[in-house]
Formats: C-alpha cells, structure tokens, sequence
C-alpha cells in the first residue's frame, strides 16, 4: 500500500465521523467528499447517515476519480510559453 492510498483509506474513515458538517454539493453528489472539488469523472466511496432532527437520511457519497491530486493537476492550466505573452481581454460592463 503506497502513502496516498493509506492517507486516502484514513480521509474516508474520517468521513463517517458523528456530527460531521456537509457542503450540500457533496451530499448530492455534484462535489467530491474528499475535497470538495466539482465532480466531472466519480466513483463511489461510501454511505453515510445524517440526522436532521427526528429524520436520517442515507447519501451516498462520490469521489475524484482516479484521486483527488490526480484530478487537481489535470484542471491545472499550462503555463503558457515564453514567445508568447499571456493577453488578456479588458473587461466590459453589463450593466448601465
């Protein structure tokens, strides 16, 4: 076992803790349990309970695949070359 799988197997242990705050995202799935990055390539990891009051609702919750350092280097831009300079467009109001 490698050191990021042994950090990641302890991340998802520590997702099942009591009392554990949610961003609404991870919860339904859109934003990764780990780091809270958008999703755009998954996989399921576990299921957990939250109470709301009298109610339990069970979620289950997605993860970066294949790792979330994986998927933040991929979003990563290039750095752009040095012949040519980065331009970038000035910025136009909308409104009045």
């Amino acid at each position: 076992m490698t050191e990021d799988e042994r950090t990641e197997r302890e991340r998802i242990a520590e997702l099942r803790t009591p009392g554990r705050k949610w961003v609404f995202g991870q919860l339904q799935g859109w934003n990764c349990a780990l780091c809270a990055a958008r999703l755009y390539a998954d996989r399921p990891i576990c299921t957990v309970e939250v109470d709301y009051g009298s109610v339990t609702e069970t979620y289950r919750l997605y993860v970066c695949a294949p790792s979330c350092e994986t998927a933040r280097a991929a979003r990563r831009p290039a750095p752009p070359d040095g012949d040519h300079p980065l331009i970038r467009a000035p910025r136009r109001r909308t409104g009045a």
